[in-house]
């Protein structure tokens, strides 16, 4: 279930109204080591960014997020890939100021090749634009990514509908990506161990219901 809550807007001192900028928002972040001393990584307060004609999406944590190297090389990366795991919150900030948080309860982390904030993908559909959030950027078999619609009525979280039910994520094959075709979603997904067939999925949006349901 995800949570929709409007807050006002309101701008950190040190922070830009109209933009995204990781030069100058940084932290010491924790660090997972054995040595006695680790060195702090420095981290941006905003782990991922959008921006959209209806206003920009961000991502935060609510915590102090943990960054750590992966130290040996697997499906979800390079052994100096960053595992970074937080509280995140989806934030959405539209063009009159106001603030619209998603909270994304299995959004706990990300793996990522750089230690920055993460540009999100966005989709275009008559109306609406569709970010992408996708933890992490490797898998062997399908990559896990979330969509959230900001429009001129706000910011949802879409959920996917299929045959098994409803899910606040859905994945895609690796070495493939997200395309819009006619006004559907074009998926590349299947490939699983033991099952290597690859099928290629449409979903349809249903805005009003907040739902992206498979058609074909």
């Amino acid at each position: 279930m995800s949570l929709l809550i409007v807050v006002p807007a309101c701008t950190k001192a040190g922070e830009p109204a109209n933009g995204v900028s990781t030069a100058q928002h940084t932290a010491a972040m924790a660090v997972t080591s054995s040595s006695p001393s680790p060195t702090p990584i420095a981290n941006p307060k905003i782990r991922a960014a959008g921006e959209s004609e209806f206003g920009k999406l961000e991502i935060r944590s609510r915590v102090q997020e943990n960054v750590e190297q992966l130290g040996a090389p697997s499906c979800y990366g390079t052994a100096v890939d960053y595992k970074i795991s937080g509280t995140y919150n989806v934030q959405f900030t539209d063009k009159a100021n106001t603030v619209t948080e998603l909270a994304i309860s299995s959004l706990a982390g990300f793996i990522q090749p750089r230690n920055e904030t993460l540009p999100l993908q966005k989709l275009a559909f008559p109306g609406h634009d569709i970010f992408v959030i996708t933890p992490n950027y490797k898998d062997c078999h399908g990559i896990s990514f979330y969509l959230v619609d900001v429009s001129e009525e706000g910011a949802f979280l879409l959920q996917f509908l299929t045959p098994e039910g409803k899910s606040d994520q859905y994945d895609f094959l690796p070495k493939t990506e997200l395309k819009v075709e006619q006004g559907l979603l074009k998926v590349q997904h299947g490939g699983g161990a033991g099952n290597e067939t690859v099928i290629e999925q449409h979903f349809k949006p249903d805005f009003a219901k907040h739902v992206m349901e498979i058609v074909s």
